[in-house]
């Protein structure tokens, strides 16, 4: 199992190459939620100044890195994008299982794909 951390580092190709982060809402929440909406554990919870604001990958990685259920149910991670050189990530669900989608940060050739397909 890994964590939320390195699932985004493994989406985005290695961590060396995240060039920013912006952190949402945990799960189907709203970033006006209380924060006792939330089901979080302590150690997915982020102060709400980190919220919503263009963070370092060196900043945002240690509040990231937690263990989360990727399986099926409500999505047990926080909402985020994902700046690299060649990409944007973003978190997807898709009939209860959570996963790291991806587009091309500008445009280019390519083949786009439906996420959430079988």
């Amino acid at each position: 199992m890994s964590t939320f951390a390195e699932d985004i580092e493994r989406a985005a190709g290695g961590a060396e190459r995240i060039e920013a982060v912006v952190i949402g809402p945990f799960g189907l929440g709203s970033i006006d939620d209380d924060d006792d909406l939330y089901d979080q554990r302590d150690d997915q919870k982020i102060p709400r100044d980190k919220l919503g604001r263009v963070l370092s990958w060196r900043e945002a990685r240690p509040l990231l890195d937690y263990d989360y259920d990727n399986g099926f149910g409500a999505p047990d991670c926080h909402a985020v994008y994902v700046w690299t050189a060649d990409k944007v990530l973003w978190v997807t669900q898709y009939d209860g299982a959570t996963t790291i989608d991806s587009a091309p940060r500008s445009p280019r050739d390519c083949i786009p794909y439906m996420p959430g397909g079988g």
